[in-house]
């Protein structure tokens, strides 16, 4: 009698091996035309701020879009851990950790491509959440991350999003004339 010694899974497929992972869909918005001809090509709102169980289903709706996925950059203060890899369907993912920019993620995939993520905090109000990520989404955005994030949640319905770079205050008026000289 022979034993079967082998496994139905590869090590980082196997079920719960690696703990819970969300598989719910991921709430991401990216540019339709995908053209990179705006600061942001699109955004994300996770659910929490545990990157390891969130970052899974973002990458596999990347996967869907935009090709593989080879590795994510977070800001590490964002998150309540940064793990320095996450495994989605036996494909390891690089995370790096950069401070420059709370509400960014970069994701590098093949052929070169990256894309900037506007990241949407994971508590925020649902209305402006929507809003933020239609911004940043929007083909040709320029609005930077912190504004799209703050200045949403100020206006009134139907003022968003607000111009940017912001109007100019009005020139100068021109001096009244002197008066003539006495002689």
């Amino acid at each position: 009698m022979s034993l079967d010694r082998t496994f139905p899974y590869s090590l980082f497929e196997a079920p719960g091996l690696l703990g819970q992972i969300d598989r719910r869909p991921s709430r991401l918005s990216l540019d339709p035309s995908l053209a990179h001809s705006g600061m942001f090509d699109g955004a994300w709102w996770p659910r929490t701020r545990d990157l390891e169980r969130e970052l899974p289903a973002l990458i596999i709706a990347l996967r869907r879009r935009v090709g593989p996925v080879l590795h994510v950059s977070v800001e590490r203060s964002a998150w309540d851990a940064a793990p320095g890899r996450v495994t989605v369907d036996g494909r390891v993912v690089r995370v790096n950790c950069f401070s420059s920019s709370l509400h960014t993620m970069g994701v590098g995939g093949g052929h070169q491509d990256h894309f900037l993520l506007l990241v949407v905090p994971p508590h925020t109000d649902a209305t402006v959440a929507r809003a933020a990520m239609a911004c940043a989404a929007r083909p040709g955005n320029s609005t930077p991350a912190l504004r799209i994030l703050t200045v949403r949640a100020a206006l009134p319905p139907g003022t968003w999003p607000p111009p940017w770079p912001p109007p100019l205050p009005p020139a100068p008026q021109p001096l009244p004339p002197l008066p003539p000289l006495p002689h």
